[in-house]
């Protein structure tokens, strides 16, 4: 691989890709990870270095503008590459349109950061002092990136959002076992709200324990507006603070939560025909 006359290399971590020779600032991080994770017993000092490379993301602009979101990586994600397969034969798997995919594919150091995220919240069972010392907004998502890869993974973010009471915390997962389980382990934050994304495009998936909201993502204009109409909550490209971050303050008047599916026209045409089939 090439790019701005600079060598670029691929590199793996437990399985997870890695793009070298774009940053140098990353290869040291990545380089810092990979001997660390390497290791049998991790030391206080180990768990506090990879904490230390992990990285929050705070947005300025875009659908989550002026929020901050705690990512993983879809490419990295063992349950997102298992969804993105199972797409190939079902295009009515939302996971066959998935933007982060698109975001990972043409942004190395934006897929790189994903990719040591979820690497570090999904190896380390860290203590909510440990957490304590990230830094998020008084608005953050979980995984605006990628999804829940294991156990520890929610875990952890339960317990970063109990270190910080005076934020609020939305916590997207269609992989719901490891966030269940997390919550029967440790207890749900008052602080955090659980959405959980349908599997397939127009179906809604029924809500499961621990999750406030089922987000569901319609094929086109006419059956959102039917969904909206029987109750859902409009999410319809607008920025998530003109819409007055409902889904962090848990103030939608019912538990549906409706989008349009975001695609070409030639796209939408030839999924909606297999819907109506």
């Amino acid at each position: 691989m090439k790019g701005d006359d600079i060598m670029m290399t691929k590199e793996y971590i437990n399985g997870v890709e890695f793009v070298i020779g774009k940053s140098k600032k990353f290869d040291r991080d990545f380089a810092k990870a990979e001997r660390i994770l390497k290791k049998k017993e991790l030391t206080a000092t180990d768990r506090m270095e990879l904490l230390s490379i992990y990285n929050v993301s705070f947005h300025d602009d875009g659908k989550i503008e002026g929020a901050a979101s705690v990512d993983s990586s879809c490419h990295g994600c063992k349950f997102c590459q298992k969804m993105r397969k199972a797409a190939e034969k079902d295009p009515t798997l939302i996971c066959g349109y998935c933007y982060d995919d698109a975001q990972e594919n043409r942004w190395y150091n934006t897929r790189n950061r994903h990719g040591l995220n979820l690497l570090i919240m999904s190896a380390v069972d860290y203590t909510e002092d440990e957490l304590s010392r990230l830094s998020v907004s008084e608005i953050t998502r979980v995984n605006s990136s990628g999804e829940t890869p294991n156990d520890i993974f929610a875990r952890n973010n339960i317990r970063l959002a109990n270190t910080k009471k005076w934020a609020h915390f939305g916590y997207w997962a269609k992989n719901r076992g490891p966030v269940k389980q997390a919550c029967e382990d440790l207890g749900k934050p008052a602080n955090m709200k659980l959405i959980q994304s349908s599997i397939h495009i127009g179906k809604v998936d029924k809500k499961d324990d621990f999750f406030d909201y089922v987000f569901t993502v319609y094929p086109d204009e006419e059956t959102t507006l039917a969904a909206i109409k029987g109750g859902a909550s409009p999410c319809n490209g607008k920025k998530c603070i003109d819409c007055g971050w409902k889904c962090y303050y848990g103030t939608h008047k019912g538990d549906q939560i409706a989008e349009v599916l975001r695609v070409s026209e030639k796209k939408r045409a030839a999924l909606v025909k297999i819907e109506r089939r």
